[in-house]
C-alpha cells in the first residue's frame, strides 16, 4: 500500500505541472484581443485553485507512506 501512495502521489503531482503548463501554454499563445473579459479571470483563477489543491494533495499521498 506504501508503494501505491508514492506512485499516486507522484501521478498527481506530475498532472498537476501538467496543467499549470498548459494554462502557460494557453495564456502565452492566446491573442491579446481576447485576453480580457471575466470568463478568462474566472478560469485562470480556478485553474489556480485547483493547482493548489491537487499539488497539496499529491504531496499529503507522498507523505503518508
Amino acid at each position: 500500500m506504501r508503494f501505491l501512495n508514492i506512485i499516486c502521489g507522484i501521478a498527481v503531482i506530475i498532472t498537476t505541472l501538467h496543467l499549470a503548463h498548459g494554462v502557460h501554454h494557453f495564456l502565452s499563445n492566446a491573442s491579446h484581443e481576447g485576453m480580457h473579459g471575466l470568463a478568462l479571470y474566472a478560469t485562470v483563477a480556478t485553474t489556480a485553485i485547483i493547482w493548489v489543491l491537487s499539488l497539496a494533495g499529491g504531496c499529503l499521498l507522498i507523505r503518508r507512506a
